[in-house]
């Protein structure tokens, strides 16, 4: 799968790549197997031998030049395919052209198939499948808009499902995208968030602690730390666990919510340290 890993999945969508793999697979895998078993073969033999550094390097360009030849065939023949396919903004899945509304969810389908997706608006080049700017005037495609749109409204969906599941909280506004809320017990809900870098997450899972504290949460309990804040609302006190938040992946925070008070209470004092008896103290205590 190495071959069509370069040539199909690099760029290209998940989707695309689902339904064109198995075509793929039986038209172009053998050969570009067969081509790399050879260069592979050439190259052995040339190591084996001790052959000058060079003819190893032009084994090598010759191998990379002809793999090269079948990714740029591998391209054309997905391009090819893709003119009688679309993708679902719903559920992802890949449908002939002639399709208006998915058959798998019900969503309504684009217009576009996946190669008119990936045809300039500006000149009118035809790019490769998967290809988010055009390669020849750099003008984002129309694939890539859609696929922005499709992506907002699925976060805009799980934001409204914010409101009804978690409407005590200050809500998310810190970026990121792929938002989902899971329900883990009756009252325990946890939220993610996808970034593009782990710096990027861990700066915004930051700026939520203190979003929550501006909006009243604080440290409680007998041992408080600011990973884990706290706020009574009507008699009932609601917790964010930030701290266990990269256990997971660490570009994709997980941030748990519910309604448990901490350890020794929400309003735990600290006792006061007990008075030492003095010298002069205990010498009263002797006295008849």
């Amino acid at each position: 799968m190495g071959f069509l890993e370069r040539a199909i999945r690099k760029g290209v969508s998940q989707g695309v790549g689902r339904a064109m793999g198995e075509a793929l697979s039986k038209a172009i895998e053998p050969h570009a197997n067969e081509l790399a078993n050879k260069a592979a073969q050439r190259i052995d033999e040339a190591a084996a031998k001790n052959e000058e550094y060079e003819n190893q390097r032009r084994q090598n360009s010759a191998f990379n030049g002809a793999f090269a030849n079948l990714e740029r065939a591998a391209n054309d023949y997905a391009t090819q395919l893709g003119k009688n396919m679309k993708i679902c903004p719903g559920c992802g899945e890949t449908v002939t052209a002639d399709k208006k509304f998915c058959p798998h969810c019900g969503a309504k389908l684009p217009e576009q198939t996946v190669a008119e997706g990936a045809v300039c608006p500006n000149c009118g080049k035809q790019n490769s499948i998967g290809t988010k700017f055009c390669q020849d005037c750099g003008t984002k495609l129309p694939a890539a808009v859609a696929e922005e749109q499709a992506q907002l409204m699925k976060d805009d969906a799980v934001m409204a499902e914010w409101d009804e599941k978690l409407a005590v909280y200050p809500k998310w506004t810190l970026g990121g995208k792929d938002y989902y809320i899971e329900e883990y017990d009756a009252g325990t809900f946890g939220f993610s968030a996808r970034f593009a870098t782990p710096v990027g997450a861990q700066a915004a899972v930051r700026q939520y602690r203190e979003v929550l504290l501006q909006n009243g949460f604080r440290q409680a309990g007998q041992y408080p730390n600011i990973e884990n804040l706290y706020k009574r609302i009507n008699g009932t006190v609601y917790h964010v666990d930030t701290e266990h938040c990269f256990e997971g992946d660490s570009d994709c925070p997980q941030i748990y919510f519910n309604a448990a008070e901490p350890y020794g209470g929400f309003d735990y004092v600290k006792p006061e340290p007990k008075k030492q008896l003095e010298l002069k103290d205990l010498k009263g205590l002797f006295k008849r």
